[in-house]
């Protein structure tokens, strides 16, 4: 294909004769076409190119130490009117030691995996934390739009995660959903057992079977986290979702 045509995907149709002229005029041709490359490569392979997950090298076991595993999903609501770009549960370790972060990002060329796609919306990353054995805890949240501008922190929950060496732990599917585009968000928690093992069984096949880790004190992380099964959820889901008169 042309390198004209490949542009015409990248950039749209409606400006590329303009700025095709105004890039040849002033940009040497082995730069520019270098440059046209390396936009195309990222279109097509640059998408699910993050990880969403990253872990302290503190809180990572030795290689052949004992592991525990966190097991979950992050995402966007599937019935949310607003979402930003990325969204992360932050975890730490008990006692001052080392943190962890799980995320989905949401960029054209910046993205964690899509591994589960539902409803109008909804786009989720399943992640696995390998660990070392202890006491952890999910202690705060952030969202953030892709220019950094808009974050949104709170750092006063506590929901503890008790981890034994050799089991994988599952927390649930974390889904966020933003009453507008300044950072007033909320995760709505559920759990999808079903789903996410036959995830986490075709990506990461050496785990053991998952077991579902019931948190507690959620109460404590309220507006910020959501039971989606709590009474006041409906409420924050009319909100959420922008059907709210």
């Amino acid at each position: 294909m042309p390198l004209a045509s490949h542009l015409v995907f990248i950039i749209g149709p409606a400006s590329l004769r303009a700025r095709w002229r105004c890039l040849h005029a002033s940009v040497p041709m082995p730069l520019l076409r270098n440059l046209c490359c390396a936009l195309l490569f990222l279109n097509l392979a640059g998408c699910y190119s993050l990880s969403p997950v990253d872990i302290d090298k503190s809180i990572r076991p030795a290689k052949d130490g004992a592991t525990s595993y966190l097991v979950g999903v992050v995402g966007v609501w599937p019935d949310a009117k607003y979402s930003l770009h990325e969204q992360s549960l932050l975890l730490r370790q008990k006692g001052g030691g080392g943190s962890a972060s799980a995320r989905l990002r949401n960029n054209v060329h910046l993205r964690t995996p899509r591994d589960i796609r539902d409803g109008r919306r909804g786009i989720g990353t399943l992640f696995v934390m390998p660990l070392k054995p202890g006491q952890y805890e999910l202690y705060n949240v952030l969202f953030k739009r892709s220019e950094g501008t808009t974050a949104w922190r709170r750092e006063d929950f506590s929901i503890p995660l008790q981890l034994e060496p050799g089991k994988a732990y599952y927390i649930g599917d974390f889904r966020a959903a933003c009453i507008d585009y300044d950072g007033h968000c909320s995760f709505i928690h559920s759990y999808n057992l079903k789903r996410d093992q036959a995830l986490t069984t075709g990506k990461h096949p050496e785990l053991p079977p998952l077991q579902q880790l019931e948190l507690k004190h959620m109460e404590g992380a309220y507006p910020i986290m959501l039971d989606s099964e709590a009474e006041n959820a409906a409420v924050y889901k009319t909100i959420l979702s922008g059907q709210a008169k």
